[in-house]
């Protein structure tokens, strides 16, 4: 009886063991089984979590692209339609020391009505949450290059830009080192031409017959020969070369501002040999704008061979370039004559009215009374004068579009209608 109880015991005390074995058993492998869905789904959670990062990255790279991509769009209809402005002409372009010239004028107004009040951001839809970008940074250029040099002749001007370029008037030796040497140039028209004698706009370096160099005057021969001795110096020493005469040099200019929209000033100091002679001049100067070929600007001289007093033969200038340029041409002469005074806020004065019955530029425009060079009053007005023909052309509407430069000006001028004058009157003080 003892035995058969003392076997019960046992068994009873197996089985609760193996009940116990196997319930740890099935909790240690609910527990690893636990650990291992846990896994596979902090696996899974970190898979979401990286492909989340992946896609929230892409879509800030996404939409910085798109931000990008819409600046792109703004440059490209810039450089479309008004990359930059060059203006070509003597030292009426070129200005005088201590004097504004209307290039740099013409740039104030471009910078005021157009660069300044580019605002990108405003253009963006919640530009707020773009906190890394830096929208300074996103801006606009027009540049306005002033090629003015010196008292030159039309044809002077044309070497320069490359329209008519210069050339060897007389065959000469290029030696292999780099002293300078003699060289006489001229015209491809077969006229004289006196380049560097006020300004090297344009000019160097030149290349001749492949060869890089640079152009030097010694102005001071002027006074015992009455000319000019030019030199030629090339840039790395080389192999001693003859240059046939007709050689073409080309200028630095010849392949610059191609695209850029035209304001030619030229004829005030000759050389051309009447009113459609000028004209030719100034349409094959033209000629070499390649983008927006109908777009420019062309200044009527208001002296001849620098003498103000002439109005025969300007007249017959103005009719002949009105005719062949039509509303892209200003005569500078007749405006300041009239509306000039106007414009400027000034009355003639007694010396002017002599000058106004002779349809010559008055002395309160000249920066003397026995001088044909214009004084600041006179460049500001060409500048605005300039910028106001240009806009009612129609040169500026598709960027004024494009950029929102219209909605720009109209909220400014609606907090400030003098926003724009008080900007630039500080600026050409």
């Amino acid at each position: 009886m003892w035995e058969s109880n003392s076997k019960s015991t046992i068994v009873k005390n197996v089985l609760l063991v193996i009940l116990i074995l196997a319930l740890v058993g099935g909790l240690l492998y609910a527990m690893i089984r636990v650990r291992e869905m846990n896994a596979i789904q902090d696996e899974k959670l970190s898979e979401i979590h990286v492909q989340q990062q992946q896609q929230q990255a892409a879509a800030r790279m996404e939409s910085l692209a798109s931000v990008q991509n819409e600046y792109d769009k703004d440059m490209q209809t810039v450089a479309e339609y008004i990359p930059g402005i060059v203006c070509w002409g003597d030292n009426i372009t070129a200005g005088n020391s201590g004097y504004l010239n209307y290039p740099y004028v013409l740039q104030t107004y471009i910078n005021t009505y157009l660069c300044d009040i580019y605002d990108f951001a405003s253009t963006i839809e919640n530009a707020e949450e773009y906190s890394r970008l830096k929208w300074s940074d996103y801006t606009v250029k027009i540049p306005v290059v002033n090629m003015g040099a010196g008292q030159e002749s039309s044809y002077t001007v044309l070497g320069r830009c490359g329209a008519v370029p210069y050339v060897v008037a007389e065959e000469f030796v290029i030696p292999a080192g780099t002293e300078p040497v003699p060289i006489k140039i001229r015209s491809l028209s077969g006229k004289s031409v006196t380049p560097l004698t006020g300004g090297s706009a344009g000019i160097n370096n030149v290349h001749i017959n492949g060869i890089e160099g640079a152009l030097s005057i010694d102005s001071e021969a002027y006074n015992y020969n009455s000319t000019f001795n030019y030199f030629f110096t090339r840039t790395a020493p080389g192999s001693e070369v003859t240059v046939p005469a007709e050689s073409v040099i080309t200028t630095a200019a010849s392949n610059m501002y191609k695209n850029y929209i035209h304001v030619v000033f030229i004829g005030s100091y000759g050389e051309y040999d009447n009113a459609d002679d000028l004209v030719q001049q100034v349409k094959t100067l033209l000629a070499r704008q390649s983008q927006n070929p109908d777009r420019f600007i062309v200044i009527g001289p208001y002296s001849v061979n620098g003498w103000t007093s002439s109005s025969y033969q300007l007249d017959a200038i103005d009719t002949a370039m009105l005719q062949a340029f039509g509303n892209r041409y200003i005569n500078v002469r007749k405006y300041l004559l009239g509306d000039g005074y106007r414009d400027a806020g000034i009355s003639p004065t007694y010396e002017d009215s002599f000058s106004i019955s002779n349809e010559a530029v008055p002395p309160s425009f000249l920066i003397s009374s026995n001088s044909a060079e214009l004084n600041s009053t006179a460049h500001k007005l060409i500048g605005k004068l300039i910028y106001s023909r240009m806009e009612s052309l129609g040169y500026f509407d598709e960027i004024n579009e494009e950029l929102h430069l219209s909605d720009a000006t109209k909220k400014i001028l609606k907090d400030n209608p003098a926003h724009f004058e008080t900007i630039i009157k500080n600026v050409l003080k």
